[in-house]
């Protein structure tokens, strides 16, 4: 029969196990449950990463064929419209005035169509927005705007401008672009404005127009696509977008970069 003593030193011993037992099992627990996270994460991580390097081949490949599309404006149509222009005024030689007259405005019209193919060609360029930067390029772009009187547009440039990688300064001009290009086929905007707002670390953009808005969680029509697109773009140098749009007050994007 046990005595007292050992009844205690038992239930010491037993606890003692019963608490080993249950800590190894909390122990083993927390290491799987952390291997099971990591795992999860790095799954999460590697999809991340596959969907960005995805992204940026379709970026590349967009680039490239912008770029294509560029040369082939400027090297094949524009020389075919020059040709055309030279001709006309050869063609304008000892004819009557009144003949000379509608020639010479047809060749304006072909130097005019000259002028904004090669600003279109210049815009398609990634090189030309290289060697121009960023605010220089938006500011060939809202000129060309106003010059062919599509919309009302205007640029502000807050603070003094700084220069960001070649690669952030092509995202946020191909994204900018996209925006007008929608404002200009979709919103029946009457005005355009763009301000670039350079604080000490990041650059904070703000566009908007005054047309007539849209669903922004309609991801099946083009807006919804086009807004994807920016996001997408946006994700590739950590660039934080907000689009808001509503029924007949317009359609607002925010952008915010890291310098």
């Amino acid at each position: 029969m046990y005595n007292l003593q050992e009844i205690d030193i038992l239930i010491i011993v037993t606890t003692s196990v019963l608490l080993i037992l249950s800590f190894t099992v909390v122990i083993f627990f927390l290491y799987f449950q952390k291997k099971k996270i990591a795992f999860i994460l790095n799954e999460r991580e590697t999809q991340l990463r596959f969907e960005e390097e995805i992204t940026k081949s379709k970026m590349e490949i967009q680039e490239q064929a912008l770029q294509n599309i560029s040369w082939e404006i400027h090297d094949n149509v524009g020389q075919l419209l020059s040709v055309a222009k030279m001709q006309l005024n050869i063609l304008q030689i000892g004819l009557p005035e009144n003949q000379q007259e509608k020639l010479a405005e047809t060749s304006e019209i072909i130097g005019k169509s000259l002028q904004e193919l090669r600003g279109l060609a210049k815009s398609l360029n990634p090189e030309t927005i290289k060697n121009n930067g960023l605010v220089d390029s938006l500011t060939i772009e809202i000129e060309r705007f106003n010059r062919l009187k599509v919309i009302d547009a205007s640029l502000k440039i807050i603070n003094e401008p700084f220069n960001l990688s070649n690669e952030k300064e092509i995202i946020l001009f191909r994204i900018l672009q996209e925006f007008c290009n929608n404002s200009l086929k979709y919103s029946e905007a009457k005005n355009l404005d763009i301000s670039l707002n350079f604080n000490s670390n990041s650059l904070i953009i703000i566009a908007k127009d005054n047309g007539v808005g849209f669903n922004v969680n309609a991801t099946e029509n083009h807006t919804g696509i086009g807004l994807l697109n920016m996001k997408s773009r946006g994700k590739l140098i950590g660039a934080d977008i907000n689009l808001e749009s509503s029924a007949n007050k317009g359609t607002k994007l925010y952008i915010s970069c890291l310098k």
